[in-house]
């Protein structure tokens, strides 16, 4: 390919997002695309970017996608009442996967294409969260009777559906920065497994899980999520954003 062809390939990419554009009586264009990045999701190891995509004067649909990932470790003291031993658990979790969150919007007005001001939206939600656990234990001893007697070295899944109605506020600017802000409630529903590396019966499967919630869940910076129950919850989040 000759370096004049080059050119005119690359001219057309930039060209594209200001031809879809429309041209509004006041000689500005009309934004129709929106990306956006969730900033208070990082908090919670969620890496979110979100795709708005205006269908009217008051009406936009939005798709927003999520990675999740982080490390982290942490040390357990436990001490048996029974026979007076103690142990020191090290504990190493890997924490990963995704969200899809799909939501339709109605504004209150209209600024230049893009949705500008108060709105109301619906939103779905769909999440895996699995967490790769590596338990290093010096003394047994040092468990308490009727507690997992072995290290917790597995995986841990957790999926969870759900849905609400969220109320906010975007602003748009004239060149093409947005901010939003937006609250509402939700309801979501879990499913959870947990599948150790060794192969455990029935009663040792059921001391495993049993033993998470101490041994794992209770040290983790995200324990609750981990010991989140189905029912509602309340959603928030800040996003900014770069008109297209």
């Amino acid at each position: 390919m000759s370096i004049k062809r080059i050119l005119l390939a690359l001219a057309a990419l930039a060209w594209m997002p200001i031809a879809g554009a429309q041209m509004s009586s006041d000689g500005d264009y009309d934004t129709r695309h929106l990306l956006k990045l969730n900033l208070s999701d990082w908090y919670f190891a969620r890496y979110e970017l979100g795709y708005e995509y205006v269908l009217n004067s008051s009406t936009s649909v939005q798709l927003a996608f999520a990675g999740i990932g982080e490390a982290e470790s942490f040390g357990l003291y436990q001490y048996n009442n029974l026979t007076g031993m103690s142990a020191w658990t090290d504990v190493a979790i890997e924490h990963a996967g995704w969200r899809l969150s799909p939501e339709i919007r109605r504004y209150a007005w209209v600024n230049g294409g893009m949705p500008e001001g108060v709105f109301v939206s619906i939103q779905g939600r769909i999440e895996q969260w699995n967490l790769d656990v590596d338990e290093d234990i010096d003394d047994f001893a040092g468990i308490s009777e009727g507690a997992f007697q072995d290290e917790l070295d597995g995986r841990y899944s957790q999926f969870h559906w759900g849905g609400g109605v969220m109320v906010g506020f975007q602003w748009y600017s004239d060149n093409g920065i947005s901010i939003e802000v937006y609250t509402g409630p939700m309801f979501r529903s879990y499913s959870r497994s947990w599948v150790h590396e060794g192969t455990l019966g029935s009663d040792a499967q059921e001391s495993a899980e049993d033993s998470l919630d101490e041994r794992i869940f209770s040290s983790s910076r995200r324990s609750v999520y981990l010991l989140s129950d189905s029912g509602p919850g309340w959603r928030f989040g800040l996003t900014v954003g770069l008109g297209l």
